[in-house]
């Protein structure tokens, strides 16, 4: 009622101060528009594909963080995904309180193994702030994930199986809740919706293009007020450990040839140099404590390169008929397993042929795996950490070497060697340390984002 009488006390009798005011105000509101017209380009609507397109939304606050906690053994003896969680907590400064997130399978416009557009999956989780706060402003932080065999345990199928089968993510959702990150985590190809193709594992150009088109996907999606709860603040970082070290590094690649601007890339015990200490895994007589490794990248490779990689040249029988019968993303590392040599030496698969064209500098085969290296034909703009275990028993440190060699030395580019790791149980030294790398990656990017 005192409102009424307040509009119509002051819509009939306007006094001269008040209309001062008024006037004041409109040109305050006027010339502030200007300047801000004038400080940075209107938002650019849209174009078809260039956005994230939402198939799921769900949300998820600390209680359901700890509940999944629960799903990894806590074993004191090394350090796993439980200190992960706890140690973040604990660094967080006083009074920081931690975020609800919401977590949202996307698609998005790539390409496929051809080159041909297509929409690929990922996963976009983000924090936010429960109406009638404003938006949350953060950083992009491109988690790519590691070696997954099997495609449903890609990003986007979290919750279609057991949670302990996708660790990644729930540090994910750790970042996100703790830090106040968007993170995005793309399946590549083959991993997501797209199941009839295979997963280019380890194939430089297919993984680079499907990570740094989610990352232009999410930056324009999220920034210029688009999404409700989170906007982007220009910042955005890249982090991968094993498979996803690998496309960490080229996906920086392939964003820096697209002038996209990265505060900082983190490359974590990743198989960079293929052609080297990775073929020297490959054509050694040791055995390799994780056979289905080398399946899945003769499959890779002779889905983008058949005339270089044919299964009838390259392997013996029964590796030939097994081997891609198999690794197709829908049998276990121990169905895979069990087709390779019992005493898991790779190179007894191959024909003596291909043996030695992998020995050989000047063979397709050869060259092919040398292109492919992430670190060649490229000088990073980039911040750069390469964090590798110095004892790690799938992907040696050697590939930290060779990259090193191939930087000379650049000034952004750090390297950090992580002092020799004891297995846990049964474990690789590879799957054990895992936790620590995030960890240790996590606050490196921390500190620059602040």
């Amino acid at each position: 009622m005192s409102n009424q009488r307040f509009i119509s006390r002051t819509s009939s009798n306007f006094s001269i101060p008040v209309l001062g005011l008024l006037l004041l105000l409109a040109l305050f509101i006027i010339v502030s528009s200007c300047k801000k017209k004038q400080s940075g380009p209107e938002c650019i609507p849209l174009a078809g594909g260039s956005e994230l397109e939402v198939v799921s939304h769900t949300e998820m606050n600390v209680q359901n963080m700890a509940d999944d906690l629960t799903l990894f053994a806590n074993d004191t003896s090394y350090y796993d995904y439980n200190d992960f969680y706890n140690e973040l907590t604990s660094e967080m400064p006083t009074g920081m309180l931690p975020h609800p997130v919401a977590h949202e399978v996307v698609r998005y416009l790539s390409t496929d193994n051809n080159g041909n557009p297509i929409q690929l999956t990922g996963l976009l989780i983000y924090p936010y702030n429960p109406p009638p706060f404003g938006r949350v402003t953060a950083p992009i932080v491109s988690m790519n994930h590691g070696t997954e065999l099997l495609k449903r345990q890609a990003p986007s199928r979290w919750g279609s199986g057991p949670k302990s089968d996708y660790p990644e993510v729930l540090v994910a959702h750790a970042l996100a809740i703790w830090y106040g990150w968007i993170v995005i985590m793309p399946d590549y190809q083959g991993m997501g919706s797209d199941v009839d193709e295979n997963h280019p594992y380890c194939v430089k150009d297919r993984l680079a293009n499907a990570t740094a088109d989610m990352v232009i996907a999410a930056q324009q999606t999220l920034s210029c007020n688009r999404n409700a709860y989170v906007k982007w603040n220009g910042k955005t970082f890249l982090y991968g450990f094993s498979e996803g070290g690998y496309v960490t590094m080229v996906a920086a690649r392939e964003l820096e040839a697209r002038n996209i601007s990265l505060n900082g890339v983190v490359c974590m015990d990743g198989p960079y140099d293929l052609s080297g200490t990775m073929l020297s895994v490959m054509l050694g007589s040791n055995p390799f404590p994780v056979p289905y490794f080398l399946p899945m990248l003769l499959v890779g490779y002779n889905t983008m390169y058949q005339g270089t990689f044919p299964f009838g040249a390259m392997l013996q029988d029964p590796y030939r008929t097994d081997l891609p019968k198999y690794t197709n993303g829908f049998y276990d590392e121990t169905v895979v397993n069990s087709k390779m040599p019992p005493d898991k030496i790779l190179k007894e698969v191959f024909t003596n042929a291909f043996y030695d064209s992998l020995q050989s500098p000047t063979s397709k085969a050869f060259k092919t795996l040398y292109q492919n290296n992430a670190y060649v034909d490229w000088t990073p703009k980039s911040k750069m950490l390469l964090w590798h275990c110095l004892n790690d028993d799938c992907v040696p440190y050697g590939n930290l070497v060779t990259a090193m060699q191939s930087f000379s030395q650049l000034p952004n580019v750090q390297p950090v060697t992580w002092p020799a790791v004891k297995p846990s149980g049964s474990s690789t030294v590879h799957v054990t340390v895992a936790p620590r790398a995030f960890y240790e990656g996590s606050r490196w990017i921390y500190n620059l984002a602040k």
